[in-house]
């Protein structure tokens, strides 16, 4: 077999330097996307491990085990745990972030902060996976500046968006007092439905809305 001639099959004409990076650019953009999709398939058995084991009960067996591959797969994609963990943070983050810009999005056009609200609590997807993958991830954080920092930055992103919404409608009122405000009501959004689906009694999220209103109130 003549390893320098092209194979009769091949689709693409190697004649000309452009031809060949077309061509190259053409297998590159497929395995790209096999590449990706074999990421969110390990994600996605990853995320199952967790909801059932927990991140540190969870190996790379075990989601070779779930996906029928050999774990050395799993590694060619993940270099490690900690890589692994990272991804997933990025995942639920995304979800949080999309979430939030919804809720959040065009303040100007709303009835105000309370609209924003009930907007964030009627569209939150507070569900048992959510809360078990938050929290999991939250306390791997406690091990990992990496994960910390993406936490931090999609935190950042809540305040950041309250607060903009608040002096939106509240342009009179002194930048250190909304921002205290800011921190408040986005502590008790986030907060308040973990809140609700653990069960804690006195109706979690009507009393962080009545905290709220109490907060706007303060502004007036």
């Amino acid at each position: 077999m003549n390893l320098f001639r092209q194979p009769a099959s091949a689709s693409c004409s190697l004649r000309g330097y452009s031809h060949a990076i077309a061509c190259v650019g053409v297998f590159a953009v497929g395995r790209k996307s096999l590449a990706a999709e074999r990421r969110e398939d390990i994600l996605d058995a990853f995320e199952h491990c967790i909801l059932e084991r927990g991140i540190q009960g969870s190996s790379f067996q075990h989601i070779a085990q779930i996906l029928g591959m050999d774990r050395n797969i799993i590694s060619h994609y993940f270099r490690n745990r900690e890589a692994l963990v990272d991804a997933m943070t990025q995942r639920i983050v995304d979800e949080y972030d999309s979430h939030m810009n919804e809720a959040l999005a065009h303040p100007e056009q709303s009835a105000g902060v309370m609209e924003l609200v009930k907007t964030f609590y009627g569209e939150k997807d507070s569900t048992e996976r959510t809360e078990i993958l938050w929290a999991e991830i939250l306390a791997y954080a406690t091990r990992s500046e990496t994960v910390r920092d993406r936490l931090r930055q999609s935190y950042d992103k809540l305040f950041w968006a309250v607060g903009k919404a608040l002096r939106r409608e509240y342009p009179e009122v002194a930048k250190k007092q909304l921002q205290t405000a800011a921190y408040t009501v986005a502590t008790l959004l986030d907060r308040s439905s973990t809140f609700e689906w653990l069960g804690v009694k006195g109706s979690p999220i009507q009393s962080a809305k009545a905290a709220i209103a109490k907060v706007l109130e303060s502004l007036e």
